[in-house]
């Protein structure tokens, strides 16, 4: 399964799932009813899409419709799901093993979803899973097996097993751990994208790259004079003459105060943002006049300079699912698959001096 909730953790979430169906996926996850309603206008009825979250069960002829499976979150869910289905529905049994986030808790809610699930045909039990808590924790592995061992128990209670589809593996089970737990289908979303970490002291099978750069570009150049402010509050007062470049990126965009200290890189060169990140705009302090129109990379290499997801995980102490999925709907996506260039949504490449940031990304299919 490629998990590809919160658009692709950014990414774009029909550019992602393509290129994921074409690479070998053979489901697609995400969260809420409505990215799943999204992929399946954009894709084939045939492919097979789980919300992994909750789906209110009033919507559940939707679902089915569309050909949706969806969640039972906890018993209380089924409970209501079975009084309000007007067709057959097919649901995968989230079980609780120690995230404490959603799934029935107790074997005694399992058998009793199994007993409400064998008097009403409409709900087709298709599948169970869990999700662990530290499976990317290789220092200490014990709450991962006691995880583990407890999905176990959950599934001795599970008739019929060998007809369903068991999973459990997220990026972390699926490349990490020795022992294999992959069941019937491994989860992957983070390491779908690049963005596991990988721990020192256990290297991955293969290793991974993010697709993702940032760039802008400088849309004015003005030389300020020794003790003026620049941006709200004066929080920046430039100590002699300055060259001020203004880039037409902001928090509303995803840029965050936090992020400030990574700097940018123009023509290879790291420069400081300076005063504080606007909604729309920020400035950076220049080593010299540049042209309008000059590439600002906030992710990605100029020259021998390299500015990594890690660096601002470092640097603006935020996690790298947080950052990617800060980036908002404004700002393009520009998507290079091999030799082409495709683009997502409505961009299809227009001029760049129309763009006031793109997200760039470059991946490759793998059968």
């Amino acid at each position: 399964m490629a998990v590809v909730k919160a658009n692709a953790y950014g990414h774009g979430i029909v550019e992602i799932a393509r290129t994921a169906l074409a690479s070998g996926a053979t489901w697609l996850g995400v969260a809420t009813l409505d990215e799943a309603l999204l992929l399946r206008r954009q894709l084939t009825r045939d492919t097979p899409i789980l919300v992994l979250g909750y789906v209110p069960p009033q919507h559940l002829s939707l679902a089915s419709r569309s050909k949706i499976t969806v969640t039972g979150i906890s018993l209380a869910w089924v409970q209501e799901a079975s009084r309000l289905a007007q067709e057959p529905f097919n649901f995968h049994l989230k079980v609780d093993t120690g995230l404490n986030r959603i799934g029935c808790k107790t074997l005694d809610e399992v058998q009793e979803v199994i007993s409400i699930v064998s008097h009403n045909p409409k709900l087709n039990l298709s599948g169970v899973f869990t999700h662990f808590a530290t499976a990317t924790d290789m220092t200490n592995t014990s709450y991962f097996q006691w995880q583990l061992a407890r999905f176990h128990q959950f599934l001795e209670v599970i008739p019929n097993r060998t007809e369903k589809l068991i999973h459990c593996a997220n990026s972390g089970a699926t490349l990490l751990h020795t022992d294999k737990v992959f069941f019937d289908m491994v989860r992957c979303g983070s390491a779908l994208l690049g963005l596991l970490k990988q721990p020192s002291e256990h290297p991955l099978p293969f290793p991974l790259q993010t697709a993702i750069s940032v760039h802008s570009t400088l849309d004015l150049v003005k030389q300020v004079n020794a003790s003026e402010k620049i941006s709200y509050g004066g929080t920046y007062t430039t100590m002699q003459t300055e060259w001020i470049g203004t880039v037409p990126i902001g928090y509303a965009d995803g840029w965050r105060q936090n992020f400030k200290p990574v700097g940018v890189l123009i023509e290879g060169k790291r420069l400081p943002i300076v005063g504080r990140i606007a909604m729309d705009q920020l400035m950076i302090s220049l080593d010299r006049m540049y042209p309008i129109g000059t590439r600002v990379t906030f992710i990605g290499q100029e020259g021998n300079e390299t500015i990594t997801l890690n660096d601002i995980v470092r640097e603006g102490n935020v996690l790298r699912g947080e950052i990617l999925c800060s980036f908002s709907s404004r700002i393009p996506r520009i998507y290079k698959s091999d030799v082409s260039l495709i683009s997502s949504g409505n961009v299809a490449l227009r001029p760049l001096t129309l763009l006031g940031a793109i997200i760039f990304f470059s991946f490759t299919c793998h059968s």
